[in-house]
């Protein structure tokens, strides 16, 4: 099997399997419904995955890059109006975490059963929380938000994160995630944390 066959197999599986896994419940899909869905044997499959903890792996991976090519720190950090290319950028994330929304879904349950997925997700979550309170000092530096203390900024910083990667786990109890769940995480972030310490 040449490397371009390969390739365009291995893209085909995740992206079968991320649809699987946004329509069902993650622990329900084997890497038997997969290569059905696919139409090819579990061996073909196994060729390129060795389980299904590794395409799970492969599809946050995926997410995470995407989420980087986003510049989303960047573009707040370089637009003449930051606070509102913040909101346009948390649509975009929106739009993300509803292509991914099973990773959000079940995260915790991932962690908890894969350690290879849990030091993956570890390492990603420092990350945005560092680069969150980066956003929140700069807010600050520029009089958008008013001045608060290095304690208040972490802590706000790690709710934010909480919100954004564990709102659907908890949307999910109680019902079915759709793209205006997502929007709340959005909405819960901007009106307790970020809008009452708008300087004007």
């Amino acid at each position: 099997m040449n490397k371009k066959k390969v390739s365009l197999l291995k893209e085909k599986i995740k992206s079968i399997s991320l649809e699987l896994f946004n329509s069902n419940e993650t622990l329900s899909i084997t890497t038997n419904h997969i290569a059905k869905s696919l139409g090819i044997s579990v061996g073909n499959l196994y060729y390129h995955y060795k389980n299904k903890e590794e395409i799970i792996k492969d599809i946050y991976l995926q997410m995470s890059s995407e989420f980087e090519d986003l510049n989303i720190f960047d573009n707040v950090m370089k637009s003449e109006t930051p606070f509102t290319e913040l909101s346009l950028m948390f649509d975009l994330i929106g739009e993300l975490f509803w292509k991914y929304r099973f990773l959000m879904r079940d995260s915790t349950l991932l962690i908890a059963l894969d350690k290879d997925f849990k030091d993956i997700f570890i390492k990603n979550q420092e990350k945005r929380i560092k680069q969150i309170e980066i956003l929140i000092e700069f807010l600050i530096s520029k009089n958008i938000i008013r001045n608060i203390s290095e304690e208040d900024i972490k802590m706000i910083s790690k709710v934010s994160w909480f919100i954004s990667a564990y709102w659907q786990t908890y949307i999910s109890t109680n019902g079915e995630l759709s793209k205006n769940s997502i929007k709340e995480a959005k909405d819960l972030i901007f009106k307790l944390h970020l809008e009452p310490l708008l300087v004007n």
